[in-house]
């Protein structure tokens, strides 16, 4: 059923439109457009050709000045759209050919007696050409990740998933990176029992479009029309998001578009490149750049409901452990190159790797989802479970990068720094190292936080990468997706795991669990994020059905912030502060020239002034960024928390509570809100709490100290209480 309204949404909202000949005006209502990597259910050769196509090699500038280039990367005549790749691999360059074709990959068909191109079926050898080249099996050998090595057997059973893979040292015309992420698909979805044609879309996706389609008509009506699009499509069951964007673009006649993203994690690669920049590239061929007001909600992290989805998530886990165990909680999020490679020239990768906000943006919402852990689940704070979250050889506070159980997953390890740099990021072998081998810690459990569905980087990716434990192909197709294993370092340093035991763990091993990510929590992930969009449309000065009452309101800049306050009524005197930016330029100055690079490495460079990560925030100005953009932040009341549901009251108030938006907008230099008190009601300051509230749980739970941030400050003789957030929504005051 999910499928067919798909198919149908799909057709009817893309295809089927494009053949009006009249363009709707739709000038002052907003098209949503929610966007993912889209990866099929089941297997399609076309999808993976041009997903990898479309994010790594991208679109080459065919002049200095060629229109609607202006995000491209590189200089050219080696300019590019992605530029994650040597730009000589990814375009055919005069005088490198043997970069862009030295070989091909060949499956070997017996009955034809033909070595026929993974790639192009067209492009065969027959064996006694073949012969007379070197011929290298492509699975057998090589540490199992990547496009450039030999690509391992199932580490499971040490079965060849494609036993008759060759890779032929010929050049054949066809580009050797694209016969290298064929076979690596295809040896991905054997691993993962993915063999047959794809019958659609991931049932999280499906689950996703149907909840956030209904979630719109309920809140806005007909004031927002919402379609999905992906980075790449699977034919019959989804369209591109720039065709998608396209569509609503010219034909709906839509001005204001909002894209979004359900990743955990803002990062420039996703949202700049992936997202805003293939929908701008179209807009601007396609003459529609200056119709259309582009904006983006770029993470769902960090909010109320995600942390506390998160914590629901992860509580059948802790439910393993007795209440006197303690319990290492290893946070994995997915983790960019730290800092890049070298942009210049043709053996140049280009893409600013450099410039990234993701290793910021991800640390913070990862010490959010610490404060709620603490607070729910830890002895400390009353909760049943003696929880770890440090390692103990790193410098700085409690909540600092390098004495966090903190892990970058989708990577090698030298990708994220060199090894001796005391601030590189630590992979989560890494911190299974440490804790294991040099802490012994006892028990760990792994906490998956940017992928909202169990596909293919959680369930074999990442694993591969950090020699973690694969479910069978039963259990994947059973929808078992987390596991438990014990695992012991020798003294020679190898590594011993038990696969078989689940945490019944012989004397001298740790017990370890790798956690699903949201499949069983997704209405809970949908209502997070749904709320997150929600805050997106309110850029555009369309509010919900929800009783709003906008008493104040005015600009905020991403470079010197803003204030906000209301004047007059019940509510004088509430503030929104938000900093300027205490880094202006950084991170987007910043260069692969300028970053630090360790003296050991193979080009160091030392210098005082090298560039480094942030290690801790001990205070506002620690943070790169405050706001993400310019927008209008606005205060006033809301009175229902759903179309149909009135507006709790916090039982304990010593104040109204107070709409402070665009709903969910997050800083990450935190803002400072004020809010006038009764102090009537007040009977000790010190008992004084900031609540905000929780869309999911439909409560007020605690605002907790963010980083960077203060101590809740409470001013008797002004009646008024100031606190620090990274994230807006309904606050009150509590005694």
């Amino acid at each position: 059923m999910i499928k067919t309204v798909r198919i149908l949404l799909l057709f009817a909202g893309i295809w089927l439109i494009t053949l009006f000949t009249f363009r709707v005006i739709n000038t002052d209502k907003v098209a949503v457009i929610v966007t993912d990597w889209g990866q099929p259910e089941g297997f399609s050769d076309s999808y993976y050709q041009g997903i990898a196509q479309r994010s790594r090699i991208g679109i080459q500038a065919a002049s200095a000045n060629q229109v609607c280039t202006e995000n491209f990367v590189g200089d050219y005549p080696y300019r590019s759209s992605m530029g994650s790749y040597p730009h000589v691999s990814s375009f055919l360059t005069d005088g490198f050919e043997d970069y862009y074709d030295n070989y091909g990959m060949y499956r070997f068909d017996a009955d034809a007696n033909l070595y026929i191109n993974v790639l192009d079926e067209s492009v065969t050898l027959t064996k006694e050409t073949a012969d007379k080249f070197e011929k290298i099996k492509l699975t057998g050998s090589g540490d199992g990740y990547g496009r450039r090595n030999i690509l391992t057997v199932d580490p499971r059973n040490g079965v060849d998933p494609l036993p008759n893979y060759f890779k032929i040292l010929a050049p054949n015309g066809i580009q050797d990176v694209r016969e290298q992420d064929v076979a690596f698909y295809r040896r991905i979805n054997k691993l993962l029992g993915a063999e047959t044609e794809s019958t659609g879309m991931h049932p999280m996706t499906d689950f996703m479009e149907l909840y956030l389609t209904g979630f719109m008509k309920e809140y806005f009506g007909n004031d927002v029309k919402i379609r999905f699009g992906m980075y790449e499509k699977n034919s019959g069951y989804s369209a591109r998001h720039d065709d998608v964007a396209w569509a609503m673009a010219r034909w709906g006649g839509f001005e204001h578009m909002l894209l979004t993203r359900e990743t955990t994690d803002h990062n420039f690669y996703a949202n700049h490149f992936m997202t805003r920049n293939k929908v701008a590239y179209k807009l601007c061929n396609s003459g529609l750049s200056n119709r259309v007001d582009l904006k983006q909600i770029r993470q769902v992290g960090r909010t109320p409901e995600y942390n506390l989805m998160l914590i629901h998530n992860m509580e059948r886990y802790l439910e393993e452990f007795s209440d006197d165990e303690e319990i290492s909680l290893i946070y994995a999020t997915y983790g960019l190159p730290w800092p890049g490679r070298n942009p210049e020239g043709p053996l140049g990768a280009p893409h600013p790797w450099i410039k990234e906000v993701y290793h910021e943006n991800a640390f913070n919402n990862y010490l959010s989802f610490k404060r709620y852990v603490e607070a729910y689940y830890s002895q400390e704070n009353g909760g049943r479970w003696n929880i770890n979250f440090n390692r103990l050889d790193g410098f700085g506070g409690n909540d600092s990068r390098t004495n966090s159980l903190y892990g970058y997953s989708r990577f090698p390890s030298p990708i994220f720094g060199h090894p001796d740099d005391e601030l590189r990021f630590e992979t989560i072998r890494d911190q299974l190292e440490q804790a294991i081998r040099v802490e012994e810690r006892k028990n760990i459990i792994i906490v998956p936080s940017h992928w909202y569905y169990n596909g293919q980087d959680t369930s074999l990716k990442i694993r591969e990468l950090n020699n973690l434990p694969l479910n069978t192909i039963e259990e994947m197709n059973a929808g078992i997706f987390d596991i438990s294993w014990c695992e012991m370092y020798n003294s020679d340093g190898s590594l011993t795991q038990l696969l078989d035991r689940g945490l019944d763990c012989p004397e001298g091993y740790t017990k370890i669990t790798l956690m699903e990510t949201f499949d069983e929590v997704r209405e809970e992930f949908n209502i997070g994020y749904a709320h997150r969009i929600r805050g997106g449309i309110e850029q555009f000065g369309v509010l919900p059905d929800l009783g709003i009452e906008i008493l104040a309101r005015g600009p905020v800049s991403y470079l010197q912030g803003g204030a906000i306050e209301v004047t007059e009524g019940k509510l004088k005197g509430t503030k929104l502060f938000v900093r300027k930016d205490a880094h202006p330029g950084e991170p987007e100055s910043y260069s692969y020239k300028t970053s630090y690079r360790h003296q050991n490495s193979r080009d160091p460079n030392i210098g005082e002034n090298a560039v480094r990560p942030f290690n801790e925030f001990g205070n506002y100005d620690d943070h790169l960024i405050s706001a993400w953009f310019d927008f209008n932040a606005m205060i006033g009341t809301q009175s229902k928390s759903k179309p149909d549901q009135e507006m709790p009251k916090l039982s304990n108030a010593i104040s109204e509570s107070v709409y402070i938006g665009p709903y969910r907008t997050l800083f990450n230099s935190p803002a400072t809100i004020t809010i006038p008190i009764d102090t009537d009601k007040v009977t000790d300051p010190n008992k004084i709490q900031a609540y905000i509230f929780n869309d999911l749980s439909g409560e007020y739970e605690p605002v907790f100290k963010v980083p960077g941030g203060q101590n809740i400050r409470v001013n008797l003789d002004k009646g008024s209480v100031s606190f620090d957030t990274q994230v807006l929504g309904i606050f009150a005051v509590g005694k």
